[in-house]
């Protein structure tokens, strides 16, 4: 088992953390998403019901599904954005600053309102600025799909932020 398990790591080891970098962009939650997968991988071999055959789309599924997670855990890149803002024009006016926080909030807010797919494709495509190929291609959609939940996502977000006036 020891055996299959250091060769399913190091057949797949770039795949899988690729998939993490790609999916959240982030060196160490890439990291963090990789070492939880092969976790994950052991006790599924530890378990006796693992296919070997499949063991490539296990894999880039269960990392997938574990960057999805990370990916709801964080702060809303709006917030972090506009607290970098913040910091660096505090000679900015006061009533903008606070403007540009509850736009950000209101934001936020409706983005975790959004239901799965939608909520994860609009944080990759319009917060994290990937491209349609990139976003279709982390989530096992093809890109006409891609563009769809993009757009229907987009939908739902106008819808939430209807009613704010700036």
């Amino acid at each position: 088992m020891k055996q299959l398990f250091r060769t399913l790591v190091d057949q797949y080891q770039r795949l899988v953390y690729s998939q993490a970098m790609f999916i959240l962009a982030d060196k160490s939650d890439a990291e963090d998403a990789t070492q939880e997968a092969y976790e994950r991988l052991w006790a599924a071999l530890n378990g006796g019901e693992f296919d070997v055959d499949t063991a490539k789309a296990w894999l880039l599924h269960v990392v997938r599904n574990i960057c999805i997670d990370k990916l709801r855990r964080r702060k809303p890149v709006a917030d972090t954005e506009l607290d970098e803002y913040e910091n660096e024009s505090s000679h900015s006016k006061p009533v903008t600053q606070l403007m540009s926080k509850q736009l950000s909030a209101w934001l936020g807010g409706a983005i975790e309102r959004l239901k799965e797919p939608y909520r994860t494709l609009i944080i990759l495509a319009d917060l994290q600025q990937r491209s349609i190929k990139e976003v279709a291609r982390s989530l096992d959609l093809n890109e006409n799909q891609a563009k769809v939940y993009i757009h229907r996502g987009r939908k739902q977000l106008r819808g939430f932020l209807q009613g704010i006036e700036l």
